[in-house]
């Protein structure tokens, strides 16, 4: 029995740190993995480089690839698996896409690599609460025993509950 096969598109989110090490040569691999489990590709273009919503991977900032491609149904979560877990893609998500459209055959616009903005900022994700911890241990403490009270109202409470408990 033959695979059915479905025309899908793609878009993908490719690190710029990548993009900018080589367009062609990139692009290549991301194709390869469509064409190792049996995909046709019919069109895969740059269609952008933008600033992302939120950070992804530590990245503010992403190229876009946008490809249509034939593919056996059975083969996209093995290609979704594979997208994943490669380096240079941050997200994927791939639609059935009924009719290819006719600007999707149209040849590539070239573009310098080397003009792919630098991420913005990479936000490092385990040093967020480090430095919120460093700032609360050096702000100086507000000392609210400087008119003799010590908080009473609250501390009595505690201790009265403290005790119903033990009874």
């Amino acid at each position: 029995m033959k695979a059915l096969n479905h025309t899908y598109e793609t878009m993908l989110l490719l690190d710029n740190r990548e993009v900018k090490k080589g367009w062609d040569a990139l692009k290549s691999q991301v194709t390869g993995l469509f064409t190792k489990h049996g995909s046709e590709v019919v069109s895969a273009r740059r269609w952008d480089e933008r600033r992302l919503a939120y950070p992804i991977k530590g990245q503010q900032r992403a190229t876009y690839l946008l490809m249509y491609h034939h593919s056996p149904t059975g083969s996209i979560p093995s290609i979704n698996r594979e997208l994943l877990y490669a380096e240079p893609v941050l997200r994927a998500l791939t639609l059935v896409c009924e009719a290819i459209p006719e600007d999707a055959h149209a040849p590539e616009e070239a573009f310098d690599e080397s003009t792919v903005p630098t991420d913005d900022a990479p936000v490092v994700e385990a040093e967020a609460p480090a430095e919120a911890e460093a700032e609360a241990s050096s702000a100086p403490a507000e000392d609210d025993s400087a008119d003799g009270d010590s908080g009473g109202a609250d501390d009595d409470d505690s201790e009265s509950s403290e005790e119903e408990t033990k009874e």
